[in-house]
């Protein structure tokens, strides 16, 4: 989802931010309409245009250099019910992969470059939400569709970005012929269930220290317009402790529970200690982590401003995914019963933090706190049916590249590292099977994971040392979701092209001289960024 959106609807949130209008699905039309293609434009493009069976819109261009490439195009999550600042998508919103803050996409230089592009509006029965399994299906329709009208594609890329990537891994799985080669793009690797737990701690952190009225996770599982709005009031009291916080920095102390005011504890050393349980990066696009000045004296300091950055946007996530994810486990899919807080914080973590978290003695206080707090029980069949949300299997033998930013606030970079990890399971399994007779095919290791990185330092001071944090001020790579530049993600793109057309990944010469195209791209092949919380 466009994390623009989110900003906006922090900015402006209030309680008449909470009364919703116009929570009406809306009835798709009984027959789909055929495509329609104009004649070709003064670049010589051609655009077809048409819906698919159940009513989804659907956009090709194809151009006159077209050399036999086409690019098929999986959106993110979206929710299904407006809220102040979106109103869901009505057609195809991305053709190509675009970046959430500036909009710009790739359609241009692919369609340059000779490639043929497709994308559809994810929506099934005039709704979004989580409907992978259901979008599975309309992929195989888009991609039958679009190669019976253009005879001349040879190579066809599935690619896509954020909450798109179940789709495409079960897809693969599913119809193994339909692909060449397989894109992911600030991916989440299935099970959902990992970073969805650390969304649900979020919440349930902030409960405990902050606001003993947030619910989170547990509010969620009525269906509809209802159940969205429940969410979105459980959003509305993290953005105003969030607003809190940005205009005193956390100096007051911890107030809640009531045993914690004896520590004297700034609420900002539980804002960060809630960062680093869920794994939540501790760059952001103001804050690099590590310089300081007379407002922000410590590193840790810089650290926690940037969680505070980045939570807006992930609890927004937690909140509309975790809403549309309920719909389909029911009420109860989040459960800390046996969740060991302690375990969560790192030792590096708990090092380097430590006086942003007040100390060793603020941190026992408050993951003792945690230890001894009441749980969140949850509904057991509704935790399994959250665990086998998007059954994948890892098993597919098509080139798959993925790209991260370092610093992904909504899909944490260790989905990249998990999924490389998951991958590489399967492929030294079926190694063991050939090395043993078992299997008479050698298997070929088919994944490459891209990073874009952060500099080094970024955060600009204003004249008093408080950090500017404005647009002007932003890092120019590797924070956010989906901000990729063009160059960044042409690289990607020239990369796929490149693995559709011979059937394995380029060879290190070819990657070497992408990941120059961009100064920000890793060349490190050996970097892996922070691991996931829950890693199942």
């Amino acid at each position: 989802m466009k994390m623009t959106n989110l900003r906006k609807l922090s900015a402006t949130f209030g309680a008449a931010a909470l009364v919703l209008t116009g929570l009406v699905a809306i009835t798709p039309a009984a027959h789909a309409a055929a495509p329609t293609c104009l004649p070709a434009d003064k670049a010589g493009v051609t655009t077809c245009v048409g819906k698919l069976s159940n009513d989804a819109a659907y956009v090709v261009k194809v151009p006159e250099n077209f050399g036999g490439t086409m690019f098929y195009w999986n959106h993110g999550f979206r929710p299904s019910y407006p809220y102040p600042t979106y109103t869901p998508p009505k057609g195809v919103e991305e053709l190509t992969p675009g970046n959430s803050v500036t909009s710009k996409d790739v359609t241009a230089p692919m369609l340059a470059a000779g490639y043929g592009v497709a994308s559809y509006d994810r929506v099934t029965a005039g709704l979004h939400g989580w409907n992978t399994a259901e979008s599975v299906e309309m992929l195989k329709e888009l991609m039958d569709t679009i190669k019976a009208k253009f005879t001349t594609i040879k190579k066809s890329v599935i690619y896509g970005s954020s909450g798109a990537s179940p789709v495409i891994n079960r897809f693969v799985e599913k119809y193994p012929t339909y692909g060449d080669s397989v894109g992911l793009m600030a991916g989440l690797t299935p099970p959902a269930a990992n970073e969805m737990k650390s969304l649900c701690d979020a919440f349930y952190i902030l409960s405990v220290f902050a606001d003993p009225t947030i619910k989170g996770c547990a509010a969620m599982g009525v269906k509809g317009p209802n159940g969205h709005l429940l969410a979105l009031q459980e959003f509305g009291k993290v953005v105003a402790l969030l607003k809190g916080w940005q205009a005193n920095y956390g100096t007051p102390d911890i107030a809640y529970p009531a045993n914690m005011a004896a520590y004297k504890i700034p609420q900002r050393s539980a804002l960060l200690l809630t960062g680093l349980l869920i794994g939540l990066p501790t760059k952001s696009a103001h804050m690099d982590g590590i310089t300081t000045s007379d407002r922000v004296p410590e590193q840790s300091i810089n650290a926690t401003v940037a969680i505070l950055e980045n939570l807006v946007d992930a609890i927004g996530t937690g909140t509309f995914a975790g809403q549309a994810i309920s719909e389909i486990t029911g009420p109860g899919f989040y459960d800390n019963t046996t969740t060991d807080w302690a375990s969560l914080l790192s030792d590096e973590d708990s090092a380097r933090f430590n006086l942003g978290l007040s100390g060793d003695d603020g941190i026992a206080a408050m993951l003792g706190t945690l230890a001894k707090y009441p749980r969140t029980k949850g509904d057991a069949a509704a935790i399994a049916k959250l665990d086998a949300l998007d059954p994948v299997k890892f098993t597919s033998t098509k080139p798959t590249i993925l790209i991260s930013n370092e610093a992904d606030r909504l899909v944490f970079p260790g989905n990249s590292a998990l999924y490389v990890d998951k991958t590489m399971a399967v492929y030294e399994a079926r190694m063991a099977d050939y090395e043993s007779g078992k299997s008479k095919v050698k298997p070929v290791w088919n994944t490459l994971a891209m990073y874009a990185m952060t500099p080094e330092t970024y955060t600009k001071y204003d004249a008093a040392g408080a950090p500017v944090l404005t647009a002007k001020a932003t890092s120019p790579s590797g924070t956010g979701h989906q901000t990729f530049s063009v160059a960044q993600t042409m690289a990607w793109v020239k990369t796929l092209a490149q693995a559709a057309k011979y059937g394995k990944l380029p060879n290190e010469n070819f990657i070497t001289q992408v990941l120059k195209q961009d100064s920000y791209l890793n060349k490190d092949r050996d970097y892996r960024p922070a691991d996931l919380k829950y890693m199942n």
